[in-house]
């Protein structure tokens, strides 16, 4: 394990905590980025660009009405597409689906809570779900050469210095490095429809 990657993830981490302390970050192959927000519920009309911390703004919102944040922001790092979801998971729900003649993986983060979770699956299937403070779930197997020197299957590491070893582990499954640069930009956001998880029509607003 490179101390020098380990330190450059720990800088990711910090950034996270201020720019996406709860929600998650998934990374999946697919045509184009409509595609994966479909996948995902979100309305193709309500596409607009923002930076995740415009979105989280927005996010914010939607959370007073509905728990969620209902709000997809969706980049493009080499052949993965990222989707940044502030305040909420559907990534992390949808995962086999989105694996579908591939991989993805998704990181789940809760600061609030102190819940994190990793999930990977692979050709339409979750195969295994590594959990802060307790032993994975499912068979980790198929990610046992991409293991080494990490400490995401241990109980007892604290908790920043698991979500770094998570990303690392993301890096080492899709070969693309997630960057505070990538992370500051301005990506392509697209709202979840109205009614989805319940949330009342009153947001027009955010569709613009």
């Amino acid at each position: 394990m490179s101390t020098d990657l380990e330190s450059f993830y720990g800088g990711v981490v910090a950034d996270l905590a201020e720019s996406l302390p709860n929600g998650s970050i998934t990374w999946c192959h697919a045509a184009s980025a409509d595609d994966v927000a479909v996948a995902l519920e979100g309305e193709l009309s309500s596409v607009a660009p923002r930076s995740l911390s415009e979105a989280s703004g927005e996010a914010g919102h939607h959370v007073q009405w509905s728990g969620h944040g209902k709000t997809l922001v969706i980049g493009e790092l080499d052949s993965w597409f990222v989707v940044m979801e502030p305040d909420d998971w559907t990534g992390s729900e949808t995962l086999p689906r989105l694996s579908g003649g591939g991989e993805a993986v998704s990181l789940y983060l809760g600061d609030t809570l102190r819940r994190y979770n990793l999930h990977y699956a692979r050709n339409g299937e979750q195969l295994c779900r590594f959990q802060w403070g307790a032993e994975p779930d499912g068979d980790p197997s198929p990610l046992a050469s991409l293991l080494s020197g990490l400490l995401v299957t241990s109980t007892t590491t604290p908790f920043d210095e698991w979500k770094a070893h998570a990303l690392i582990l993301v890096e080492r499954i899709t070969g693309v490095r997630l960057t505070t640069e990538w992370l500051s930009r301005e990506h392509t956001r697209f709202v979840q429809g109205p009614y989805f998880r319940d949330v009342p029509p009153d947001d027009g607003e955010l569709w613009a």
